[in-house]
């Protein structure tokens, strides 16, 4: 029940109610906050309006409620179609592109201007990466000089602001913009001529005879192809056939470098320089092509040619520059904006760029491993689309390969799972020193060591060890490389603590060194080929992990089988030897072993292995022993002298001066002198 009091109130509350104003004044509606204008207030003004000292007014007009009229969706659908048709006209590859999202909705016209800051709706939010980075391209292909299109220019590029700008003034004016031709000055926008005179220079290249370019070209994709897959065989070889190498320095450049892989399998002596070494097999082809190439519009087979440049380097006296090659090579990728997924897939060309990217891309790795160089390319920087596991044979087949038959190229994937375990490896075990923290370290060889075994179990069933009962194929091939870079992956993810005694580290090494050999002695009592570089490298880093176990376990008075473990550098010393006809770097590293070793007999009675006839060395292999000079014992046992010294005390019958390591040795040795645990000169 209400009292007589507040029956007499509630009439007049009810007038107030009904003295307040429809709506908010627009200060109220801006700041969303209540208006109290007409209720106990002695003026029209509300509150707020009267703290800012601002008027109270009614201008902005508010949106009508309900269903839109018939005349709004038809000048909605109208302006809608204008912009189809003026995107369908447009020369702007950004116009010419489907809407990102319906046209936004009309607002209604005001009284008052708005402010700049306005033109920045919440609406308008940011473009993914991808599409800032395509767009850029777009805009800069509009101002480019001719030859130079199809560049990539990132998000984080100042020209982003060049961009923005443009389009910006679009929104502004309604429509597409570009540089008019008539506000370009030609000087600055065409190529100069001495530019274009050095761009149209073509060099003349001078092929070997067809029938020895079909004999290498065999070789190649014999022993190379599938371990490492640069290029699609069945439309190479058909460009060949064509003669396209002929007509197109670029391809004929490509297939020069291709030549002179092969030549390295090579016992036709038309692959040698005249008169000189097995050494030179393949140099008078690639001596024909420019290091760098002075062309302004890129394609498949210029990036081609630097990763197999980098291939062939790996032999070469300089060898490191295969590190350079493959620097160049990446960073000529990712100018050619192939670095990324591709937003419109094409395929065939698309699957041609990734073979190249990832063959780089695994090279680049391995080869950052072996020299401690830092990797090109990181895991943030590229998106690219996995190789898709289809046979070259099946590529003209709608990508299809046949069901129940493994393809080649599942080894490559596994390899590519494994170089970025390597890559993460690097740049978390191997940072600066100020970078350094031994306990993350340590959580950090736990991960990785987590991650090698889940690739480990990963691994197909036809890469399995000894797929091949015969020990033949492809596939025999590919499990030999694998199983080879899984063994020394797991070497560099331990030896940095392998002088640490409380970690496993150096057993860890041990035992994959042991492995890597076991796996090189399979191969070589099988194949009949020279081995694949790669399995050259790590056979020889292998031997000294095995030497460093040798001579620091003597030293702490621990048991080691000494004998075991020089029958598994006897099968590097092989391997070397075997290959130090076409690859110098593998002679080195066998007078760096024997150097180390220095044993008054062999470390196994099979030093008389001869590898196949398809093989050519330089020189017949010795069945000799090792040059004399100092025993591990008696190196051990020496004191007061220096311990560098007394490794390199060879005889001098060896034919090699004191002293004469090159850097590859020298660079070896404090490492593992502080592994042993004895002194380093410095002098």
């Amino acid at each position: 029940m209400f009292s007589s009091d507040e029956l007499v109130s509630r009439p007049s509350r009810q007038k107030q109610w009904n003295r307040r104003p429809q709506r908010s004044c627009d200060v109220c509606r801006q700041r969303k906050t209540r208006c109290d204008a007409g209720l106990d207030m002695a003026g029209t003004q509300c509150s707020t309006c009267l703290a800012f000292g601002v008027p109270c007014t009614y201008i902005t007009p508010t949106r009508r409620r309900g269903p839109k009229s018939r005349l709004e969706e038809e000048l909605r659908q109208k302006i809608a179609d204008l912009e189809a048709e003026l995107r369908s006209l447009s020369v702007c590859s950004r116009c010419a592109q489907p809407l990102r999202s319906e046209p936004e909705q009309l607002s209604p016209p005001s009284d008052t201007p708005k402010s700049a800051s306005a033109t920045f709706t919440e609406a308008d939010s940011p473009p993914p990466d991808e599409d800032i980075a395509a767009e850029l391209v777009a805009r800069f292909d509009q101002i480019s000089i001719a030859g130079t299109k199809g560049k990539f220019f990132g998000s984080a590029s100042n020209f982003s602001l060049v961009a923005g700008a443009i389009v910006e003034k679009e929104k502004y004016t309604g429509g597409p913009q570009a540089l008019e031709p008539h506000l370009r000055r030609r000087i600055y926008w065409e190529l100069l001529p001495w530019e274009k005179e050095l761009h149209d220079q073509r060099p003349h290249y001078v092929y070997p005879a067809r029938d020895l370019i079909a004999s290498l070209l065999e070789l190649y994709f014999t022993n190379v192809h599938p371990i490492l897959p640069v290029v699609h065989r069945p439309s190479f070889e058909r460009y060949v056939a064509e003669g396209l190498h002929l007509k197109d320095t670029r391809f004929g450049a490509t297939l020069l470098a291709v030549l002179a892989i092969g030549s390295r399998y090579s016992d036709d002596p038309r692959v040698l320089i005249d008169g000189e070494t097995s050494l030179s097999s393949g140099w008078k082809f690639v001596a024909q092509v420019p290091t760098v190439r002075k062309y302004l519009e890129g394609t498949i087979h210029e990036a081609q040619f630097y990763c197999l440049m980098a291939l062939y380097s790996i032999g070469i006296t300089a060898h490191h520059v295969t590190w350079l090659y493959l620097g160049l090579g990446i960073r000529y990728l990712q100018h050619r904006d192939e670095h990324r997924r591709k937003l419109e897939s094409h395929e065939f060309e698309d699957e041609l760029w990734n073979r190249v990217f990832w063959s780089m891309f695994a090279l680049d790795r391995i080869m950052c491993v072996q020299l401690g160089r830092p990797a090109a390319i990181h895991l943030e920087d590229y998106d690219v689309a996995p190789l898709i596991e289809v046979d070259d044979e099946y590529w003209e087949h709608g990508f299809t390969q046949p069901p129940g038959k493994p393809s080649f190229l599942s080894y490559f994937a596994c390899l590519l799972r494994l170089c970025e375990i390597m890559g993460d490896a690097l740049r978390r075990l191997y940072p600066s020193k100020k970078l350094k923290n031994p306990v993350s370290e340590q959580s950090v060889v736990v991960e990785l060591d987590s991650a090698m075994n889940d690739f480990f179990n990963s691994i197909p069933p036809h890469l399995r060890r000894d797929p091949d009962p015969d020990g033949q194929g492809v596939f025999f091939n590919q499990s030999v490389i694998l199983y080879t870079m899984y063994y020394s992956t797991q070497i560099t993810i331990h030896k940095p603590y392998i002088h640490n005694q409380a970690m496993a580290s150096r057993s860890i090494c041990t035992a994959a060194a042991r492995s890597v050999l076991h796996v090189a002695a399979t191969w070589m009592n099988t194949a009949h080929c020279m081995p694949f570089v790669l399995l050259q490298s790590s056979a020889a880093f292998s031997a000294v992990i095995l030497i460093l176990n040798i001579f620091a376990s003597k030293r702490a008075g621990l048991p080691v089988d000494s004998d075991k473990d020089l029958r598994h550098v006897g099968t590097a010393l092989k391997i070397l030897k075997c290959c130090e006809g076409r690859y110098q770097a593998a002679g080195r590293f066998w007078e760096l072993l024997q150097a180390l070793l220095s044993l008054d007999s062999p470390p196994s009675p099979a030093e008389n292995f001869v590898p196949g006839s398809s093989v050519t060395t330089n020189g017949p292999l010795s069945g000799g022993s090792f040059e004399y000079g100092m025993s591990i014992e008696q190196l051990l046992a020496t004191t007061g002298i220096d311990s560098s010294a007394a490794i390199l005390q060879w005889d001098s019958s060896s034919g090699v001066a004191d002293g004469v390591l090159d850097d590859e040795i020298m660079s070896v040795w404090p490492w593992m002198a502080n592994v042993i645990g004895m002194p380093v000169s410095t002098s």
